[in-house]
């Protein structure tokens, strides 16, 4: 008798241990309880009935009453107790009882959850399941798990403006249907504190499912705030093997007619196989021009080179075939044939034609030289290169006009007179620090920094020393460190204070100079004209490139610019300045291909768009290192599938669910009701 009552103080313990300890998901249900005084009140209407019975002789008439009486109180109390406690573990049941977990305690009712939606998220995580696929499947688990009243936020890369909200987990899941890839990458940085709604903090979960490249990420730490609790979601990719263009180039920027050009193109592989045998394909105007094969070591860069034919634009596409990652096997490029670069040279009584003899060929330029006592100064805003060549003194007058089209992104090559007025050359922004350099005789300039971007394709690559020309030093242009030609003591003799701006040390005269005669001189020239033009001639642009610096006659500053292609017309936000259009690129609205550019419903070039490279480097950042970017209290949820995911996030948020137990419990209740009233006599 002691062991059961013993047993019994355990058991009741247990119950009241757990009962105490219980949570609910939906407490609104238990108002639900209620329903038990209906079987109370049906039961008692029960009792005061009665009921005939009919016997044959009164002398059993005690016995039948005292023997009915008890069975049937029984029954019904059994019955009674099984409605009670079906109906109570019923109502707990659509409460969703839980244990919370003794580590997190209960969920946040609100979460904030970030999708890595670029490109490098179709790469697979198992057999036909991409990366994507699982976290939009996994955002939904993550939803059914908090309880409805819960409100969301879901952040992709995008940074809509509808993600500074929150919404009900049916809108969630609506916004899921209409989120689409990208090409633009955010650094993890901006991600958190896009998270904290621009740096304001507030208590809430949030869900990080990302791929975690390296190549994206930043190495910028991210300090995380004691409100937030953060759990990263990374995604491990089956393989990081890839292959991509890297780039492009022409040896020749300057192309006449139909002449052949050179198509330098650099194929990339971002894995740890070789690859032989890649198929590489080229497309000028959708149709193929040429084809080739290649092999490449992993980790490794390769460069293949096409001879090509082309006729004033063409529309180009590099294609390799390279899976399961297809989003970077096309690469888009424009060739621009038919738009001459206009040089202009403002000289002061000139006996040297040095200048008009690089710019003189017509195919190529639009060379126009005039004396500086003659000048129209409207030309300086129509020109995409002006050269100031020789002038012993700049006007103010003409330094203001300069200054302004430095400001409007023109470009400039200033070459001194033998003898100049250093105060009227310093009233040009970037000439404020040069001085007069003190005299000295001819001295050889020092070899080129091939490395150099500036030289990119300038030079072809040659281990022999070449004689530079020799030159007298007039500008003492300061320290720069990253000037393009030096003397040999390290003094800059061509070099670019600003952007698009370049300035020489020394004047292009025979006594002063041999530069002017030398191998080197075109081709910088050149060089320095098609920087100039390379608004409308540039081959390819990437999706997450900041502006377009375009220069175009007969602008206004109403005319609206519009980028369109077959699906779409986009007015993307722009400046103008004097003949200046500054366009910046629309990110998130743009896909790779090709879009025209209009004013005016005239098309003035055709732009090509590709996404990032830095998005085709599928390496991750391990798990076990992800402690060096994010400083601060997180966890880490690696799953492999849907239930386990979900299961994880119960066991954190809402601990050990009883529901089901509380299911199982009402039917079994309701079972005993049914056996009770078939087979109790």
């Amino acid at each position: 008798m002691l062991v059961e009552i013993c047993n019994l103080n355990a058991f009741s313990s247990l119950l009241l241990y757990i009962f105490t300890q219980m949570n609910f998901l939906y407490p609104q249900f238990l108002f639900g309880l209620f329903a038990l005084s209906i079987p109370i009140i049906i039961h008692l209407f029960n009792f005061r009935r009665t009921k005939k019975v009919y016997f044959s002789n009164t002398q059993f008439l005690k016995k039948v009453k005292e023997a009915s009486s008890s069975k049937l109180k029984l029954k019904h109390y059994l019955i009674l107790i099984s409605r009670l406690l079906f109906i109570f573990f019923l109502v707990l049941a659509f409460a969703q009882p839980f244990i919370p977990s003794s580590s997190m305690g209960s969920a946040s009712n609100k979460v904030a959850i970030y999708l890595d939606n670029t490109y490098s998220m179709t790469n697979e995580i198992e057999s036909n399941i991409s990366a994507f696929d699982m976290a939009l499947n996994y955002i939904s688990k993550i939803t059914e798990v908090y309880p409805t009243s819960t409100s969301y936020k879901l952040i992709t890369n995008d940074f809509d403006p509808s993600s500074n909200s929150y919404k009900s987990a049916n809108e969630i899941k609506e916004l899921l249907t209409e989120t689409r890839l990208t090409g633009v990458s955010r650094t993890a940085g901006e991600i958190y504190q896009r998270i904290l709604d621009r740096g304001i903090a507030e208590s809430k979960d949030v869900f990080w499912l990302s791929d975690f490249q390296k190549s994206t990420l930043g190495k910028e730490e991210v300090s995380l705030d004691s409100l937030t609790d953060l759990n990263l979601v990374p995604f491990e990719f089956k393989s990081i093997n890839n292959l991509y263009i890297d780039s492009l180039y022409l040896d020749n920027p300057f192309m006449i007619g139909d002449q052949q050009v050179k198509l330098n193109v650099v194929v990339a592989n971002k894995g740890t196989r070789e690859v032989d045998d890649l198929g590489i394909k080229v497309y000028l105007d959708s149709v193929q021009s040429a084809t080739a094969t290649m092999d490449i070591q992993p980790n490794d860069k390769q460069l293949i080179t096409f001879d090509l034919a082309f006729n004033n634009t063409s529309e180009g596409r590099i294609s390799i075939e390279e899976f399961p990652v297809t989003f970077d096997n096309d690469f888009y490029f424009v060739i621009n044939n038919a738009k001459k670069i206009r040089v202009l040279e403002i000289f002061q009584n000139r006996s040297e034609r040095y200048i008009q003899g690089v710019f003189g060929n017509e195919k190529l330029f639009q060379f126009e030289s005039y004396d500086v006592n003659n000048l129209d100064y409207s030309l300086l805003i129509k020109a995409d290169l002006v050269v100031v060549n020789g002038l012993s003194e700049i006007t103010t007058s003409l330094a203001s006009v300069i200054n302004n089209r430095i400001e409007a992104g023109g470009h400039f090559l200033i070459i001194p007179s033998t003898s100049p007025d250093l105060n009227s050359y310093k009233a040009i922004v970037p000439l404020s620090g040069v001085e007069l350099a003190a005299p000295s005789p001819k001295t050889a300039l020092a070899s080129p920094d091939l490395n150099n971007p500036f030289f990119e394709n300038v030079f072809e690559e040659s281990k022999q020393r070449i004689a530079m020309p020799e030159v007298v030093q007039i500008l003492d242009l300061g320290n720069d460190r990253n000037a393009l030609l030096k003397f040999q003591n390290g003094s800059p003799f061509l070099t670019e204070p600003r952007k698009g701006v370049y300035v020489l040390a020394s004047s292009l005269t025979t006594d002063y100079s041999t530069f002017q005669n030398h191998a080197i001189f075109v081709p910088i020239m050149y060089r320095m004209a098609a920087e100039s033009a390379a608004g409308l001639g540039k081959l390819f642009y990437f999706v997450d490139d900041d502006y377009i610096s375009l220069n175009v006659d007969s602008l206004a500053a109403d005319n609206v610019f519009k980028l369109s292609n077959s699906s779409s017309e986009i007015i993307p936000p722009q400046r103008v300045i004097n003949n200046s259009v500054l366009i910046e690129i629309p990110k998130f609205a743009l896909e790779a291909g090709f879009y025209k550019l209009n004013l005016a419903g005239q098309n003035i070039t055709t732009l090509a768009f590709n996404n990032s490279p830095s998005e085709s480097d599928l390496r991750q950042l391990p798990i076990d290192e992800l402690g060096s970017l994010f400083k601060g209290q997180y966890s880490v949820i690696s799953v492999s599938n849907e239930l386990a995911f979900s299961k994880a996030v119960e066991n954190k948020y809402i601990g050990e669910p009883l529901w089901k137990y509380a299911v199982l419990l009402a039917l079994l209740f309701l079972l005993a009701e049914v056996l009770l009233i078939r087979f109790f006599p």
